[in-house]
């Protein structure tokens, strides 16, 4: 009888592994044929609809795996607990199968069409790590059970310390070191595929707020040429305003009437019309970089769309969607980069004042009249050399510190930085230069910090914890349960079955 038991044991777990294997026949973790068929379903299934198929047909799938693990013939003479271990084992591989080819789409796939980069590596590579975590889940719980060493041992104390050794052994070290080989093969990708492109939003979405602030603070910045246009319509009314006077009461001269110093003043007043004319061109005119950097609604509206553009579903082709974002945000940031720049006023107000004398030709005057004519014009000019320097002291603000210059690491260096103590993190920190004229010609607003999604998770494995934490679930839940295969060897079988 115990002869007929060893047998019944030798090959019990073998039938399990076969059983085990023939679930792969229903073809439902290879997620890359349904995205070969994807633009199909998005157009018939949904929203709330489509969401609620989706968990209908998974339910439905693991219904069936459950109740025909839990009723097959092959596992005659397990225990309760047996039964639900394979379960666990076979669904644990069914979804991280799932995840995996998800996030090995993610890895590999190209904006390009290769059919067989984007539609068959991501499901031959679910199928892979669906096979390496039922082998090595339930084929190593058949693994910890057998005795290998000590099968000559005569029955006893002795050689049950030997047997438990043996499965502390295996169970400790064999199975810890094939569990590394799932990490890196499942869970890894597995945290790629649920939290990869959500990362890289999430990174994204702060270098939107970046952008926001950037584009805020710039078109501020801007408005400081309404108050240039302003100052050069009240210097308009200051030079009218002196003609007037001199004509009807001779106000510089004490000569009532026109004359050539009221003259010279209506000339001067004209030539600003002239000059406040050609900034108002410039301010209302279209703009070379294409947006209207005084629209109070263009920071509000250009990054509303990205935002909608970050939101797009980019399972369907990652590298498009990430592309075209990219390519959205780096065209803004030039917009940005040319307002900054934008020197067309003050260089204009260059070249008239460099020309006020030429424009303005005094008349022949009498030695009183040069007096007052020469001391106003010396005003005039100093008015204007004082809203030139303003405008050459009015400097945009400090670029802002992307992502990638505040975290530039990126792969392995990831791990790395994780280790860098703060004194290492202070002494790299630039010193502060003062913000000279070429200082701030030199200074850009700095374009998407691009990151992949493997980047972004380990970069932000603080916030996507909850991901990392699930996806490690799902592939070690098994073996928390073979830890009871260690402890109460009784459990793998039913009543009557036990040795």
């Amino acid at each position: 009888m115990t002869a007929i038991k060893g047998r019944r044991r030798g090959s019990f777990l073998v039938k399990n592994i076969q059983f085990a294997s023939k679930l792969t026949a229903l073809g439902l973790f290879a997620p890359g044929a349904a995205r070969a068929e994807g633009d199909l379903l998005a157009d018939t299934l949904s929203g709330g609809v489509g969401a609620l198929a989706g968990a209908s047909i998974v339910l439905a799938i693991m219904g069936v795996v459950t109740w025909a693990i839990l009723t097959s013939r092959r596992l005659e003479g397990s225990s309760l607990f047996n039964r639900l271990f394979v379960v666990v084992a076979v669904t644990s591989g069914f979804f991280s199968a799932v995840s995996s080819a998800i996030g090995f789409s993610l890895i590999t796939s190209q904006e390009t069409v290769d059919f067989f980069r984007n539609f068959v590596l991501p499901p031959a590579f679910g199928v892979f790590v669906f096979f390496l975590a039922v082998a090595i889940w339930v084929g190593g719980a058949e693994l910890v059970r057998h005795r290998d060493w000590f099968r000559g041992a005569r029955r006893g104390f002795v050689a049950d310390i030997l047997f438990f050794i043996e499965r502390c052994l295996k169970i400790f070290v064999v199975i810890p070191v094939l569990a590394t080989i799932l990490f890196f093969v499942s869970t890894w990708t597995t945290v790629v595929g649920i939290g990869g492109v959500d990362a890289v939003r999430y990174t994204y979405n702060s270098e939107l707020q970046r952008l926001q602030a950037e584009c805020s603070g710039i078109t501020a910045y801007r408005q400081r040429d309404f108050l240039f246009l302003e100052d050069l319509h009240l210097a308009i009314g200051d030079a009218r305003r002196a003609a007037e006077a001199e004509r009807n009461r001779g106000a510089q001269t004490g000569a009532v009437g026109s004359g050539p110093v009221s003259d010279y003043f209506d000339g001067v007043a004209a030539w600003l019309a002239g000059l406040e004319g050609s900034v108002n061109a410039i301010i209302t005119g279209d703009d070379p970089s294409g947006a209207d950097p005084y629209d109070p609604e263009i920071c509000a509206a250009t990054i509303d769309g990205m935002k909608q553009l970050l939101s797009a579903n980019a399972y369907d082709n990652y590298d498009a969607w990430a592309r075209e974002f990219e390519t959205r945000f780096d065209d803004f940031v030039s917009v940005l980069n040319r307002w900054r720049h934008d020197r067309r006023i003050e260089r204009l107000l260059e070249q008239q004042l460099a020309s006020f004398d030429r424009a303005n030709p005094m008349r022949a005057l009498s030695a009183s009249q040069s007096r007052v004519v020469g001391r106003y014009s010396e005003d005039v000019k100093s008015a204007l050399e004082s809203l030139l320097r303003k405008q050459k002291l009015a400097k945009p603000p400090v670029p802002l510190k992307s992502a990638a210059e505040s975290s530039p690491e990126r792969g392995l260096e990831i791990f790395t930085a994780m280790f860098e103590t703060e004194e290492q993190k202070a002494e790299e920190e630039e010193k502060r230069v003062s913000r000279t004229a070429s200082v701030v010609a030199e200074e850009f607003v700095p374009g998407l910090s691009t990151i992949t999604p493997r980047d972004a998770v380990l970069k932000n494995a603080s916030i996507f914890s909850d991901v990392w934490a699930l996806a490690i679930a799902w592939d070690y839940a098994a073996y928390i349960l073979m830890l009871a295969f260690l402890f109460f060897p009784s459990a793998e079988r039913a009543a009557g079955f036990k040795d």
